[in-house]
């Protein structure tokens, strides 16, 4: 099968059943941008994050396309996870952004609303109109990487949040490893058997000063309580109300902020002083490259995401999508990689080799991952939230943080940790 036969052979189909931000998604590229023969030619700069796993899968795609396509070169730049956000913004800032990247959903509102972002060109992606790319993905994905009805990326990366526990220490302390935790009461109760008398054995560890973890983790608990971080329009911050004083009360109580690790509650999980810990589906990969002793099953486990007793399931999700720069002189190209990085046949290979869930329809049922997993999530789906879409993102998430962090470590109450969030974003917002 050709590069494009896939997308032309699900266009007509795509253009019946796709809804929502399909309906509001509309317009075509400027035709300047698409080469009159179609071929992609030219130097393209690329900066993603990096893991082994997904470097195994991304350098044998980058030197195939290379080769099946004499007139382009890619060049690629591996940034830390935790540093490619600060990096792109940097810059972005000094107008010399790469021609293409990976990008957190939850910052395309930010950078589209101040014009550094391309718009999809589909004759790229091998489809009429966006209408037809969105179709081929699950809907709340992709509109994760949408700015006010124009797509600027396609998702690649889709995780729904859920509990990861050591079946280990479970069992040394005397809790069945087959019934984890299912509410947020019994994680309190599991933590306190779980939890050493000096301290530096804990139970639940929240991964602490990670502006993107604290916002899920918060976000589980004040949404599930009835309560918001921010309105349903994204215009007022609503932290300081019952529900988010009780989450951020709750936050502060289980774990111990003081236990320090590198990797924070991963590095925590991994080593075994956490017993349990709230991650994504690339964890499958990462506690047994940080500890080759955890082997999934047997030493340690996952779950559903716990809820409130009584209450509504909340999901936490994040996507991470490619994206390109609206100042690169080869958006054609760029889109062109990126068709070629999301063929299915990759989507299985980096969910098997990678534990990276691309979220094109009927990805539940894509080969390679773990059953359990995909069961967790496929069950979680319809309770995925993307957290507040707003594009100041990244103040939001560090007056969270900043908040979250002092409850922890005891700095502040949780009724004045949530009146300084409110504060701090009435100014932002």
């Amino acid at each position: 099968m050709t590069l494009l036969t896939r997308r032309r052979l699900l266009a007509a189909a795509a253009l019946t059943t796709a809804s929502g931000l399909l309906a509001a998604c509309g317009g075509s590229e400027p035709e300047a941008a698409v080469p009159a023969d179609g071929v992609p030619r030219g130097k393209l700069s690329v900066w993603l994050h990096q893991t082994k796993a997904y470097d195994a899968v991304f350098t044998k795609l980058l030197h195939s396309y290379v080769q099946e396509f004499g007139g382009v070169d890619v060049t690629p730049l591996y940034v830390p996870v935790d540093k490619l956000d600060a990096k792109l913004l940097t810059a972005f800032a000094g107008d010399a952004p790469p021609d293409l990247f990976k990008i957190g959903g939850w910052t395309i509102a930010g950078h589209a609303r101040k014009g550094r972002l391309a718009p999809i060109i589909p004759k790229a992606m091998g489809v009429p109109d966006e209408k037809a790319l969105v179709a081929q993905y699950d809907q709340n994905a992709i509109s994760s990487l949408s700015y006010q009805g124009r797509l600027y990326g396609v998702p690649i990366d889709y995780t729904i949040c859920c509990l990861y526990y050591r079946r280990d220490r479970f069992a040394e302390a005397g809790l069945d490893p087959d019934k984890p935790p299912a509410t947020w009461e019994e994680v309190a109760e599991y933590s306190k058997r779980l939890t050493s008398a000096d301290g530096r054995k804990v139970g639940l560890q929240w991964i602490l000063g990670n502006p993107q973890w604290t916002l899920m983790q918060l976000l589980a608990l004040v949404k599930g309580k009835g309560g918001g971080i921010l309105s349903a329009d994204a215009g007022t911050a609503t932290l300081a109300s019952d529900a988010g004083v009780e989450a951020l009360r709750y936050y502060g109580s289980v774990g111990n902020a003081k236990l320090s690790n590198p990797l924070s509650g991963f590095g925590l999980f991994a080593t075994g002083q956490a017993a349990m810990v709230v991650s994504g589906l690339f964890a499958m990969d990462l506690f047994p490259a940080l500890n080759k002793q955890l082997v999934f099953g047997e030493s340690f486990d996952i779950a559903p995401l716990p809820h409130w007793d009584g209450g509504q399931p909340v999901a936490p999700a994040y996507t991470w999508g490619w994206a390109v720069a609206e100042q690169s002189k080869l958006p054609y190209t760029a889109w062109h990689f990126i068709d070629y990085l999301q063929r299915e046949d990759v989507a299985a290979r980096q969910l098997k080799d990678a534990s990276l869930l691309t979220p094109v329809k009927g990805w539940e049922k894509l080969p390679g991952a773990d059953p359990k997993a995909m069961e967790i999530m496929a069950a979680a789906a319809p309770h995925a939230d993307f957290g507040p879409r707003t594009p100041v993102w990244q103040e939001m998430a560090k007056a969270l943080t900043d908040a979250g962090d002092a409850v922890a470590f005891g700095k502040k109450p949780p009724e004045r940790a949530a009146a300084d969030f409110d504060q701090a974003m009435r100014i932002a917002l």
